[in-house]
């Protein structure tokens, strides 16, 4: 990739680290009385405008981006990249998780789920919009868009790869400010493991996807039966 370039993309990558930050605020806003809370409703939609927005940017500035991660094709490899990912996931929520609440004074806030609980036609929506907007749609946006222009961004080394997977992870992190301070910390190791199947899989968006949409199922389930 040629410099001009890449001079252009810095600029558009803080841009729509920005963007999605933005987001966060609009997600919490939706909890709590601020000015911005009757914007609430567009959080949402607005990071699925950015993503798409910016994908386009970046493309036309020459990043290639492997048909958003879908190809190369789901293989048996992607699977066992995704269930590990679970399982640390898991385990962190069972090891990590409860030292971090200690930590903050406070569990992660959920509440926005708790109209799950016993309620079978609100638990298939929410796993609808789960595995589409979250699982497939954050991960288009963190692991693919954003974090391959942090790379080229960086200059594409071993070390860039590191950057970048740390970084996304943190704005993921931000995004789910809603969560309170415990979620913010839950949601930035959940970027760390979804970005580092991502570039294990050079790429490829079907580990962290996979992985997110099943380690939210869980989540959701356990929920709905009162766990």
């Amino acid at each position: 990739m040629s410099e001009p370039a890449t001079n252009r993309i810095i600029p558009l990558t803080i841009l729509m680290m920005v963007v999605l930050v933005f987001v966060g605020y609009l997600r919490l806003s939706g909890y709590q009385d601020s000015a911005l809370t009757p914007l609430a409703g567009l959080a949402t939609p607005l990071y699925v405008a950015a993503t798409i927005l910016f994908f386009f940017w970046f493309r036309g500035l020459g990043i290639q981006f492997n048909s958003l991660g879908f190809l190369p094709r789901l293989s048996w490899s992607h699977l066992g990249l995704a269930l590990a990912a679970v399982a640390v996931l898991q385990l962190n929520g069972i090891f990590i998780s409860p030292l971090v609440e200690e930590a903050f004074g406070a569990n992660r806030d959920l509440s926005r789920f708790d109209h799950l609980e016993g309620s079978l036609s609100a638990l298939l929506m929410t796993l609808a919009l789960s595995w589409s907007f979250a699982a497939f749609g954050e991960e288009i946006a963190f692991r693919i868009v954003l974090m391959r222009a942090l790379v080229v961004s960086l200059g594409v080394s071993r070390l860039s790869w590191v950057i970048a997977v740390a970084l996304q992870a943190l704005l993921f992190g931000m995004v789910h400010m809603y969560q309170g301070q415990t979620g913010i910390a839950g949601a930035t190791m959940s970027g760390l493991v979804f970005g580092t199947v991502t570039a294990l899989a050079r790429g490829s968006i079907w580990p962290a996807a996979l992985a997110h949409g099943i380690n939210n199922s869980i989540g959701l389930v356990t929920i709905y039966l009162g766990g």
